[in-house]
C-alpha cells in the first residue's frame, strides 16, 4: 500500500490532485506448460513473465533407458 506523508497549517487553502502512479504490465510466458524429461538440461524462460497456469513437468517414464555411443560400444542402461 502506497503512503502519502507531508504537514499541513492553517496559513492557506491546500489545494491539489492525487494519483496512483501507472503500473507497468508484466509480459505473459507463451510457451509450453506441460514439459517432458530430456537427458539434457532444459530453462523454461519466465524470468520476468507472468505465468497464467502451473508447469506440469512429467515424471519420468518407467521404461526410460539412456543409450549412449562412444564409437564402437553402444550402451544401453
Amino acid at each position: 500500500m502506497d503512503k502519502i506523508t507531508g504537514t499541513l497549517s492553517a496559513q492557506g487553502t491546500v489545494t491539489g490532485a492525487l494519483s496512483k502512479p501507472e503500473t507497468v504490465p508484466v509480459p505473459v510466458y507463451d510457451g509450453p506448460y506441460e514439459i517432458t524429461p530430456a537427458a539434457e538440461e532444459q530453462t523454461i524462460p519466465i524470468r520476468g513473465k507472468q505465468a497464467t497456469a502451473d508447469i506440469t513437468i512429467a515424471a519420468i517414464p518407467n521404461n526410460y533407458g539412456l543409450i549412449s555411443w562412444d564409437g564402437s560400444t553402444l550402451t544401453v542402461s
